[in-house]
C-alpha cells in the first residue's frame, strides 16, 4: 500500500475507533452519544489535509482549511467534555452552524485556481441540482420498494403530503449551513480515496475497496450507536453498512465524476442523512441511534440499494477511467 494511503487510513480510523470506547461508556451510563458520529464525519477531511500539508506547507494558510481545523478542534473538545458534562453536547450543532458562515464566505472568495486545485470548485451548478433531484427520486423509489416488500405501502403513502414537501424544501434550504460534516466525509472518500485507489488498482477494485473502507470506518457506530446492542443486530448493522456504502459509493462517485464537483456528493450525502426525518414521527429522539436490525431488514435494504444504485456501475463515468476526476492529492503533487 502506498505511503499516502497508509497515512490517510491511519488518521481516518484511529480517532473514530478510539472514540468507540467513549460511545460505549456513554451508552452504559445513559449519556447522549449524538456528538460522536457528528465529529467522526470531520475526520476524513483532516486526513486529506495532512497529506496535502506534506506536499505543500502553505495549505494551512488557506482560510477555509483553518476554519475547518478550528471547528474540528472545538468538536473534539466537546466530545471529551460530553463524557463528564453531557448538557453541553448540544453546542456541537450550534458551533457548526455558526462557523459554517465564515467557511462559506472563505470558499466563495477563494482564488479560482486554488479552489480548482483543492477540488473545491463548483463548475456546473445546474448539473449538481439535477444530480440532487435524481437522488431524491431514487430515495423515494427505494422507500416505496422497501415498504412494498415489508407490506407497509400505506405507511409510505402517509409521508406524501404538503407537510413532508415543506419539510423537504426546508431541509434543502438549510443545507448550506450544514456543509462541513458532509464535506468532511466526501472530501476524504470521493475527492481523495476513490480516485487515488483507481489510479493504483483500476476502477473495479477501487469501487469495492472504497466501499469496504468507508463501510468498516463506521464499525464503532454500528456496534455502539446505530444498533440496539444485541449481537445479531450489531452484525446485521455492520453487514448492511458495508453493502450500503459500496453501492451508494458507486452513485456518489458517478455524481462526482459527472459534475466534476465535490459538492454533488456532499449535497447527496446530506440529503441521504436528512430526508430520513420524513419517516419518523418523534423528532425529539435521536432517529439514528438504537435501531434494531435483523435478517429481513438487511435483505430488503440491501436489495433496494443494489437495484437503484448498482446500475450506475455501467455508466461511462465509472467504467471509463479517463472520465474520472483526479484525486486532490495528485492535483497538489502536480502543481
Amino acid at each position: 500500500m502506498k505511503k499516502d494511503l497508509k497515512i490517510f487510513i491511519g488518521i481516518s480510523f484511529i480517532i473514530p475507533y478510539l472514540m468507540g470506547f467513549a460511545i460505549y461508556y456513554c451508552k452504559l451510563h445513559n449519556i447522549s452519544t449524538s456528538i460522536y458520529p457528528l465529529f467522526q464525519m470531520f475526520i476524513p477531511f483532516l486526513g486529506v489535509v495532512a497529506l496535502l500539508y506534506k506536499e505543500d506547507k502553505n495549505i494551512l494558510k488557506i482560510s477555509a482549511i483553518r476554519i475547518y481545523l478550528v471547528t474540528s478542534i472545538i468538536l473534539f473538545a466537546l466530545s471529551i467534555i460530553n463524557i463528564f458534562y453531557p448538557k453541553f453536547s448540544y453546542l456541537s450543532s450550534l458551533v457548526i452552524l455558526i462557523l459554517a458562515i465564515p467557511m462559506i464566505i472563505s470558499l466563495y472568495t477563494m482564488d479560482k485556481n486554488l479552489k480548482k486545485k483543492l477540488a473545491l470548485d463548483n463548475p456546473n451548478k445546474k448539473l449538481i441540482l439535477l444530480m440532487c433531484l435524481l437522488f431524491i427520486s431514487i430515495y423515494f423509489s427505494r422507500g416505496f420498494l422497501s415498504s412494498l416488500l415489508q407490506g407497509e405501502v400505506s405507511e409510505f403513502y402517509k409521508i406524501l403530503n404538503l407537510k413532508s414537501l415543506m419539510t423537504s424544501v426546508f431541509i434543502f434550504i438549510i443545507s448550506f449551513l450544514n456543509i462541513m460534516p458532509f464535506l468532511g466525509e466526501e472530501y476524504g472518500w470521493r475527492a481523495y480515496l476513490a480516485p487515488r485507489l483507481k489510479e493504483i488498482y483500476g476502477f473495479k477494485k477501487s469501487i469495492l475497496l472504497t466501499g469496504f473502507i468507508w463501510g468498516i470506518w463506521h464499525l464503532p457506530l454500528n456496534l455502539f450507536y446505530y444498533s440496539d446492542g444485541l449481537l445479531t443486530s450489531q452484525i446485521y448493522s455492520v453487514l448492511g453498512q458495508l453493502v450500503f456504502c459500496t453501492f451508494l459509493g458507486i452513485f456518489l462517485t458517478y455524481a462526482y465524476n459527472k459534475t466534476k464537483s465535490i459538492w454533488a456528493p456532499v449535497m447527496i450525502h446530506y440529503l441521504n442523512n436528512n430526508l430520513s426525518v420524513l419517516f419518523v414521527t418523534d423528532l425529539s429522539k435521536d432517529i439514528f441511534s438504537g435501531q434494531h436490525y435483523d435478517l429481513k431488514i438487511f435483505l430488503i435494504e440491501s436489495v433496494s440499494v443494489i437495484i437503484f444504485f448498482g446500475i450506475f456501475i455501467f455508466s461511462k463515468y465509472i467504467k471509463d477511467e479517463n472520465l474520472w476526476e483526479k484525486s486532490v492529492y495528485e492535483k497538489i503533487k502536480e502543481s
